[in-house]
């Protein structure tokens, strides 16, 4: 019995030798390698940089824009040659767009260290003659510490806004504050004061309209209807200053802000004493003055209503700082049917020769309300108003109208003030994440404050002939589709 056992044991443990002999033979799995590693400390779509404790974050997306009254930026046609109105206009424009995001993030004994930059490639067929191409950076800062240096969104702008930051219109907003399509180069150090509220304080690039000399034949030559004065600015010698306080909480987000423009012109063109050289230094110029600028806004979570839906508003007031105001907003002139016109002219200061600056004044409001319906369908209605207006030198004096595009009759005022509103809605079909159709329907009027007046147009405009014009509000609608996928998180 011991020497069966024996033979037993003997030829097992040999079979176990011959098996692991072959199983050694076998291909081993290697263990899975990570080589890129997810990171979780700053939200969804980060991984870490092999060989570093930086996470980065790739987002971007592509847009298409199919427009119909509009400009290739997707403005209203109620200015320069497509305000002309007739048949050399172009009404239809597209533009399409794809954006590329880098964000980077850093953990550091001073917070977190975030890079932060985009590249955007856009292709616009503009109404008239050709199309653009563009390829720039919207995008490029360092935040550290509290601080921010670089190109983003403004911290005086309030995010609930008519744009593409707030109720996502698909037209270009005219009369807000925003700097969210391009962002502004700026510096800002942000204190952290708790239960989200937050205060903020900076320069901004100057964002300014002309200086304008009204007493340059220059000048009153390219003052025509629906275009922009010629400029007197002086160079530029320090950023725009502001202050800003903040507030995002569960119930919604608002903000005040208060910003500061230097307004500085060049040299008088000539009626001084001493001027045999019109424009040098020999002519002396006016007095610098600063403008200002207050924005607020503030905008309301109805997640009662239902998930997703809001209601917000906002309102910005000024002196010599239109741009924060009047935003894209430029000098309007629209005709209507026959002999019918609208124009007024923006400026942030205007002098004639041997004054002083005369700082121009704007406010501008609006806001909208947006309903999601289901999960993935909403609508909105939004509305903006603004109004620019001049002191009584200005008006009184003749400024604008004296030698200029055109004429009116000697018991008329001359008041190149206007008022500009639009009102809109916009549905939005989200059938995939990321995935978005939209349809935005906008009609915006143009009221001058000669209205009831009759000028005479001396410069054609368009197929538009010079001659006698009748004064009068006048509107414009438009309508903009577009399509747009966005990729990464959000």
């Amino acid at each position: 019995m011991k020497m069966v056992k024996s033979l037993l044991l003997g030829s097992a443990a040999g079979v176990v030798a011959v098996v692991g002999a072959q199983a050694a033979d076998l291909p081993v799995k290697a263990a899975p390698v990570q080589y890129v590693k997810i990171c979780t400390l700053y939200g969804d779509g980060f991984y870490y940089v092999p060989g570093s404790d930086t996470c980065v974050r790739f987002t971007g997306y592509v847009r298409a824009d199919y427009g119909y009254g509009v400009t290739g930026a997707r403005r209203p046609q109620y200015a320069r040659d497509e305000g002309a109105n007739d048949r050399t206009v172009d009404r239809y424009s597209t533009r399409h767009r794809g954006r590329f995001a880098i964000d980077t993030r850093t953990q550091t004994a001073y917070g977190t260290l975030r890079t932060y930059q985009t590249f955007q490639m856009q292709h616009e067929d503009t109404p008239g003659p050709g199309s653009d191409d563009e390829f720039g950076i919207t995008r490029a800062f360092i935040q550290w510490g509290g601080f921010t240096f670089g190109r983003t969104v403004s911290f005086t702008d309030h995010e609930g806004s008519m744009g593409d930051s707030g109720f996502r219109s698909l037209h270009q907003s005219q009369v807000d504050s925003t700097t969210g399509a391009s962002g502004v180069n700026q510096i800002a150090y942000t204190w952290q004061l708790g239960n989200g509220i937050t205060f903020n304080v900076g320069a901004d690039e100057r964002r300014v309209r002309d200086v304008v000399n009204l007493s340059d034949p220059g000048t009153l030559d390219d003052l025509q209807i629906g275009f922009e004065p010629g400029s007197h600015r002086a160079g530029d010698n320090h950023p725009n200053p502001w202050v800003s306080l903040r507030v995002n909480q569960a119930w919604g987000r608002a903000s005040l802000a208060v910003i500061a423009n230097h307004n500085q012109a060049t040299y008088y063109d000539g009626a001084t004493l001493g001027c045999a050289q019109p424009g040098t230094t020999l002519c002396g110029y006016p007095g610098d003055k600063w403008g200002f600028g207050v924005l607020s806004g503030a905008e309301f979570k109805l997640d009662w209503l239902s998930p997703g839906s809001r209601i917000g508003g906002y309102f910005n007031y000024g002196v010599g700082a239109t741009r924060y105001q009047m935003g894209q907003l430029q000098s309007p002139g629209l005709y209507g049917s026959g002999n019918e016109i609208a124009f007024g002219f923006i400026t942030d200061a205007a002098y004639v020769d041997g004054s002083g600056l005369e700082q121009t004044t704007a406010w501008s409001a609006g806001g909208g309300f947006e309903y999601f319906w289901t999960r993935n369908f909403s609508s909105t209605v939004y509305g903006q108003i603004g109004e620019v207006s001049y002191n009584n030198s200005v008006i009184n004096g003749g400024w604008f109208c004296a030698g200029a595009g055109f004429e009116v009759s000697p018991t008329a005022v001359c008041d190149p003030g206007f008022t500009y509103w639009a009102v809109g809605t916009h549905h939005d079909w989200f059938p995939l994440p990321g995935l978005r159709f939209a349809v935005d329907v906008l009609y915006a009027q143009v009221g001058t404050a000669m209205n009831g007046e009759v000028i005479t147009v001396n410069t054609p405009s368009g197929a538009r002939p010079a001659g006698d014009y009748n004064v009068k509000d006048l509107g414009t609608l438009s309508v903009v589709f577009r399509a747009q996928r966005t990729w990464g998180a959000n």
